[in-house]
């Protein structure tokens, strides 16, 4: 799981660096002197926060990366966790608008991965037997908790008709052009009672999943199931719609639950897997290491209780939240978190975004297409017109009306990036439009509206 994590990182910080200026720097559409006016918590922090230039932001995401590295190879595991998930919190708080369940899911997995023995295999430190690895039994809690939590949770937040009698769930979703990756995705969306079995599975599914995790087994092997569980799910997620790493996350941090007898066959077929083991190898009892362990599990223990509230909180039947003193250690180590992946029902509305942008003369100008004309029809596969599932976050964001102040920003970035990547044909206005349209049983929709997000110029 460590391993799995640490190449999640860094394929998650490489993405992200292909888009560094736009979404972390003062020339992107998120400067520095906007972070504290939107979003904002008491106890959030950011080092992203302390310039806005392009060489700062690029240094933290090479110290970063070092660091994720170092989480890979196992090389001072508990520093380079420490690191990386620090380094999270901060890159989380430079902009909350491109996040989404699965940041948060990799952010408090690292959390609890402070806790868990995973440099004790496959590592440089076991080779180098700096030290025994100790179960955490506290941290292990917490990570089991983590992992059943997001199951538990947001089935129990699914508590619309279309989850629980319908079984539509998953044709909604798939109506949802902004999601549905081609292939897989559209095959599925043409089989109306396999997504009907499949809403229904879901569900059940993810009301077992906690229970499978939590429940004590010979050997784990109810845990075994969680993770098959919980591997084709995400498989089948991945496969259909557009999500990111989201589903790759899911799957990474349920490989800790993985029987250890499962594992042993697994590591004596691929030769690959030579472990590194650091259990025969002791420490030193002190005073000292007393004193840390009580720490330890008194920070393990209000963390537990932090994340129960906090999960608890979003339920209806739940109604006690965290006074805002008690909040602010919480939003420290950014301990939020939601886990209501298309609930309690999913998005309806759904469109595509047209660039109408017109030159100093007057000549109209499609800057998706980069054409002398504006074409307003929905093109043949919405998803593909996003980058990555950042700027697909970012416009399901701007759709939202409390996020509307992201709209005049948006069109600000779009026609400043043409402006300096065509100098030729430069645009002195941009009209943002959202051509929406609201999704509707039986493969219907409603017509598709022409609305003006924002309108923008040039300087």
């Amino acid at each position: 799981m460590r391993i799995g994590v640490a190449l999640i990182v860094m394929c998650d910080l490489l993405i992200r660096a292909g888009d560094l200026t736009a979404h972390y720097t003062d020339k992107g559409l998120w400067p520095t002197d906007l972070i504290h006016t939107f979003g904002w918590k008491a106890g959030y922090w950011s080092l992203h926060e302390l310039s806005g230039s392009f060489l700062w932001t690029l240094i933290l995401f090479v110290i970063h990366f070092v660091f994720a590295l170092a989480l890979l190879v196992g090389y001072k595991t508990r520093i380079a966790t420490l690191v990386v998930w620090l380094l999270y919190i901060s890159l989380h708080n430079r902009n909350l608008f491109v996040l989404q369940a699965g940041d948060d899911l990799l952010r408090l997995l690292l959390f609890w991965g402070l806790f868990l023995p995973w440099q004790a295999h496959y590592s440089i430190d076991a080779k180098q037997g700096i030290a025994k690895p100790v179960q955490h039994h506290l941290g292990t809690c917490g990570y089991l908790l983590l992992i059943a939590s997001v199951y538990f949770f947001t089935v129990n937040l699914k508590d619309s008709s279309e989850w629980r009698s319908e079984g539509s769930a998953i044709y909604y979703a798939l109506s949802l052009d902004q999601l549905r990756l081609p292939g897989a995705g559209d095959w599925l969306y043409a089989h109306p009672l396999l997504m009907k079995c499949c809403t229904h599975f879901l569900f059940y599914a993810e009301c077992a999943i906690p229970f499978l995790i939590l429940f004590p087994s010979k050997n784990g092997y109810l845990r075994g199931i969680a993770f098959c569980l919980i591997f084709f799910i995400h498989s089948c997620i991945g496969l259909t719609l557009y999500v990111g790493l989201f589903f790759i996350i899911n799957i990474v941090s349920a490989i800790g639950m993985m029987p250890p007898m499962v594992m042993d066959k697994i590591e004596s077929k691929i030769t690959l897997l030579k472990r590194n083991s650091a259990s025969n190898f002791t420490i030193n009892q002190n005073s000292s290491k007393y004193n840390f362990t009580y720490l330890k599990n008194a920070a393990a223990i209000v963390a537990l209780v932090f994340c129960l509230i906090i999960n608890l909180s979003s339920l209806k039947w739940f109604n006690y939240t965290l006074q805002n003193e008690l909040l602010i250690p919480v939003n420290i180590l950014k301990l939020d978190q939601f886990w209501g992946m298309f609930s309690p029902d999913v998005m309806k509305k759904d469109g595509w975004f047209v660039y109408h942008g017109i030159d100093s003369v007057g000549r109209q100008w499609d800057l998706r297409l980069d054409k002398d004309y504006v074409d307003y029809k929905k093109p043949l596969h919405v998803v593909k017109m996003y980058k990555t599932d950042r700027w697909r976050k970012l416009a399901e964001n701007m759709q939202r009306s409390e996020f509307t102040f992201l709209r005049p920003l948006y069109c600000r970035y779009v026609i400043k990036k043409w402006n300096r990547d065509h100098s030729e044909k430069k645009m002195s206005t941009l009209n943002l439009y959202y051509m929406q349209k609201e999704n509707l049983p039986d493969y219907k929709t409603t017509k598709v509206a022409k609305i003006l997000f924002s309108v923008c110029d040039g300087r």
